[in-house]
């Protein structure tokens, strides 16, 4: 399976011009890619500021299920979701078809304002696509690995490969690139680890460093620090 990783320079608080932004370099896309990542909160940033969450009819939703349907992919992303007065981190994966499945954060960031205005997820989700098995978890998860634990039953585990969706600052990049290859170690798994670039409008710096791995924690693609760009590699069992 060919996958893509967008390392994104996220706009904070600024949807349609990120869409935009977007949409000029899937044209670039190749054209056999079968599964694209983006960063957490990829259309606002990471962002507490519920003026700029969306429904589950929001446009960034569309716009995900469109590009799927358009291109004949999947894609897998965050964004902050309203939903029954609550707002959550809902880690998206729209199938070719613009269909969905989706995966609410559970561990939030306790650094920031997020345990105070998100809801956190209870369940894990676990996607089949073309024959494999994707856990969803969303960026601060990768910190609890019982959370993230494959387990093995009936001689088999329970996922294939594991996404992490991601806006983790460049204060905690070492953690960040240590984590995702202990995850895929300790799982037995590949791992798609994607965080965004740039400067929000904190001023806190996010490097990207995103990459995939295969289950011996051994990069097979790697992307420049501060620098958007899609990424791509080919992955069989």
């Amino acid at each position: 399976m060919k996958i893509a990783i967008f390392q994104a320079n996220t706009v904070d608080n600024q949807i349609d011009a990120n869409l935009k932004r977007y949409d000029s370099f899937l044209e670039n896309l190749d054209k056999d890619t079968e599964l694209l990542v983006f960063p957490e909160m990829f259309t606002t940033g990471f962002t507490m500021n519920t003026l700029h969450s969306e429904t589950m009819q929001g446009k960034s939703l569309q716009w995900i299920k469109a590009k799927a349907i358009d291109k004949q992919i999947a894609i897998a992303g965050t964004l902050l979701i309203e939903e029954d007065n609550k707002f959550v981190n809902r880690h998206f994966f729209v199938f070719p078809n613009g269909e969905f499945e989706y995966y609410d954060k559970k561990h939030l960031f306790c650094l920031s304002k997020e345990p105070r205005v998100i809801t956190p997820g209870k369940n894990k989700k676990i996607v089949n696509y073309k024959g494999w098995k994707i856990a969803l978890f969303t960026c601060y998860d990768i910190r609890f690995p019982a959370w993230c634990r494959n387990a093995y039953n009936n001689e088999e585990y329970d996922y294939d490969i594991a996404i992490f969706s991601a806006s983790w600052d460049s204060a905690r990049n070492h953690a960040w690139t240590s984590l995702y290859v202990a995850r895929a170690i300790e799982n037995v798994s590949y791992v798609i680890a994607v965080n965004r670039v740039g400067i929000d409008n904190f001023n806190i710096k996010y490097f990207g460093s995103s990459t995939i791995l295969n289950y011996k924690g051994e990069k097979l693609v790697d992307t420049k620090q501060n620098k958007e760009e899609i990424a791509y590699s080919t992955i069989d069992r």
